[in-house]
């Protein structure tokens, strides 16, 4: 739970990436497998906020996917999403809580810092309170993040979950004024976590800024939010570049603006908003002008009447450093009714003065960077309001940190040394390795139209489907997953360089076999061919598909013929095909793999040897097989098992191999087809 960075280069690139260390890889190879509700389990045992990061995290996870040197990054953050989102949510066990400990915490601010902060904390079984200024839980998720990319009921769900562990959540209360450290430790609290967020809008200090028909970005987001009454002219100029000024822009749309221009010092690919954002901000109708930064604030008549502009000529020094040069030969006025400012957010720290909270030269709150506890004894702070302004993961991993410092601090134990370990930079594949490996389109959310976007606040994107969710977990390349050698066992017969379809294993001038685990994709064609076993998966190990089989069998209740379906994960076949499958014709055991090329002849004959009376592998199409070289392999294979038990005296029709229809969402008809030949096939076998 503490969130702390993993020290080994075994771990996927995706959670070193990853501020809070999710296990990427893991929930994807659960959706892969259509086992959902142990993924969601999975995400929530790591993130107490899925269906928000699922909407809104930047997902450093998909940047660093190795899957992104071939083609795409997995849609990692749609995954997380669908795997929140689906109906079996309300059913996911959460995780257990220690026993009470009789230690009381008290968490000011209610973003997403504090609420993984109080989820944390109370798993630890401690009794949490949380204290929000504002009427509404969520902090600026809430009143900063409009609701047409984080809708209020999936906010509120999240924070309900959190809730029900026992955490107290009391709004309306503003620290240094209703809430007080003194006053909090009169009650009994012990411990107490700052993070209180950023919810001031940064000055220009340009003249005329002040201008009647001058609005502050992170104000008026959060007026919108609460309903109260916001006005805006027809002609709305909004002043910065970065993912707060496009939300202020496409608001400002929303709520009765017809011309919106955004105005940014940076070069687009400067710009520090995300590049999904500021294409469907353009899509919208917005127009950005780059490079362009305020001179003064035009009036007329007393009020607002444009922007005269001067024009950026560089943005960073030598150094990389913020630095900006201007070229005022060349200006430019835009005339507007009004103009909002959103370059950047502020902490509000009235109370820090007021409670003895030392604050740093740049606006925060002082606190060790490692422990997170303040020059107060037992008092912490986390998220933007320690760090700056930053992503809604780097907020939780500091509120998980301080969960974990604050237990040790109430158990009177020392504080959690911070890993010194940098994260190792990623490897790349190598190009023979990319040329090789069969590219797959990537799934993403489905967009709503933009003229249908800008009528209101819904929801602009919608969950994966089932279908595109799991094929796009399937196009996972399955890091560290891959071949094992027991150099022990090893003879170096060459059989595993020969087999791979990628050419990973190489040998040494000793002859040595090495397989690079980062580079290995698991196909699982080496382990299969290996005449002496020395190769094992750690996707699928060795036995773990006849281990399937036999506990699939031993809990089937029908009497027979039993029949055992092999299932490709990679062909058209959803869950609930499965279970219509087994609903319908219960005498048939569904076993899924990754791939037939998986299933040695032992695999298929031990399901005889379990009490199988036939048995079926329904394959993938070829175009879908991310190794089809393997097709020819599992073929012999099938062959060689029912030659094996034609000669036990075994009819050898009692083992068939196809592949499933090349259909994007298996249509229904497809299905009720392949069941059709199932169900014969039992018929005849039970004669």
């Amino acid at each position: 739970m503490t969130g702390s960075k993993p020290n080994t280069n075994e771990y996927p690139p995706c959670k070193l990436a990853c501020p809070i260390s999710t296990d990427v890889r893991e929930y994807i190879q659960l959706i892969a497998e259509r086992r959902f509700e142990d993924a969601l389990y999975a995400i929530r045992n790591q993130n107490p906020l899925p269906q928000v990061c699922g909407r809104i995290c930047i997902h450093q996870c998909e940047t660093a996917c190795k899957r992104g040197d071939i083609d795409e990054p997995i849609a990692i953050a749609a995954l997380k999403r669908f795997a929140a989102d689906g109906t079996w949510k309300e059913t996911v066990k959460q995780t257990p809580k220690k026993a009470l400990s009789g230690y009381k915490v008290a968490v000011i601010g209610s973003g997403p810092a504090g609420l993984a902060a109080a989820h944390d904390i109370a798993l630890l079984g401690h009794s949490v309170t949380i204290f929000e200024k504002f009427p509404v839980g969520g902090g600026m998720m809430a009143v900063g993040i409009p609701a047409y990319r984080l809708p209020k009921d999936v906010l509120a769900s999240e924070i309900k979950a959190i809730e029900d562990l026992g955490v107290e959540l009391k709004t309306g209360a503003v620290f240094g004024e209703d809430v007080t450290l003194d006053g909090l430790r009169s009650e009994g609290y012990q411990a107490f976590f700052l993070a209180t967020g950023l919810h001031l809008s940064r000055g220009l200090n340009v003249e005329g800024e002040d201008l009647p028909g001058t609005l502050k970005g992170v104000e008026f987001l959060r007026d919108v939010a609460l309903g109260k009454p916001v006005t805006v002219g027809k002609r709305v100029i909004v002043i910065g570049g970065g993912n707060v000024a496009i939300d202020v822009a496409r608001t400002a749309l929303r709520v009765g603006a017809q011309d919106v221009s955004m105005v940014c010092l940076e070069k687009q690919e400067e710009m520090p908003a995300s590049d999904s954002e500021i294409e469907e901000a353009c899509e919208e109708g917005i127009t950005i002008l780059n490079c362009f930064g305020p001179k003064k604030f035009l009036e007329k008549n007393g009020k607002f009447s444009g922007i005269e502009f001067k024009f950026c000529s560089c943005l960073f020094d030598e150094k990389g450093a913020f630095c900006p040069h201007y070229d005022e030969t060349q200006l430019k006025v835009i005339e507007s009714d009004t103009a909002i400012i959103a370059i950047g957010q502020a902490a509000g720290l009235a109370f820090a003065n007021k409670e003895g909270i030392s604050v740093t030269n740049r606006g925060g709150l002082e606190a060790d960077p490692t422990t997170l506890q303040t020059p107060i004894e037992g008092v912490f702070a986390g998220g933007d309001v320690f760090h700056g302004p930053r992503t809604v993961t780097d907020a939780i991993a500091t509120g998980k940190r301080a969960a974990a410092a604050i237990d040790c601090y109430l158990k009177g134990k020392p504080l959690p040394a911070g890993d010194s370990t940098e994260t190792p930079e990623r490897a790349k594949l190598a190009p023979a390795v990319i040329e090789k490996t069969r590219k797959f389109p990537r799934c993403n959310f489905n967009l709503v139209p933009a003229d249908q976007r800008i009528e209101g606040f819904g929801e602009v994107t919608s969950t994966l489907s089932e279908e595109l969710a799991t094929k796009e977990a399937l196009r996972c390349l399955h890091c560290y997953l891959g071949a094992r050698i027991d150099r022990e066992k090893c003879i170096s017969c060459l059989t595993c360089v020969r087999v791979c379809p990628l050419g990973v294993p190489t040998t040494n001038k000793m002859g040595e076999i090495a397989i690079d685990p980062f580079t290995c994709q698991a196909c699982g064609m080496c382990a299969l061919e290996c005449p002496v076993q020395a190769i094992d998966i750690s996707l699928h190990t060795r036995g773990k598909i006849a281990q399937d089989i036999e506990d699939a069998i031993a809990k089937s209740q029908h009497p027979g013929p039993l029949i055992v379906g092999f299932f490709d994960l990679h062909g058209n076949f959803s869950s609930s095909d499965v279970r219509d499958l087994g609903r319908d014709y219960p005498n048939i055991i569904p076993v899924m793999v990754f791939g037939l090329r998986r299933i040695d002849t032992s695999d298929i004959l031990k399901a005889f040897q379990y009490g199988a009376d036939g048995v079926f592998l329904a394959g993938c199409p070829s175009d879908v097989d991310p190794f089809p070289e393997a097709r020819e392999k599992t073929k012999q294979r099938a062959t060689h098992a029912k030659a094996v038990l034609q000669a036990v005296g075994l009819d050898g029709e009692r083992l068939e191999i196809f592949d499933m229809p090349n259909d994007e969402l298996v249509k229904k008809e497809v299905i009720v087809d392949l069941i059709q030949r199932i169900g014969t096939m039992a018929q005849v076998r039970s004669k």
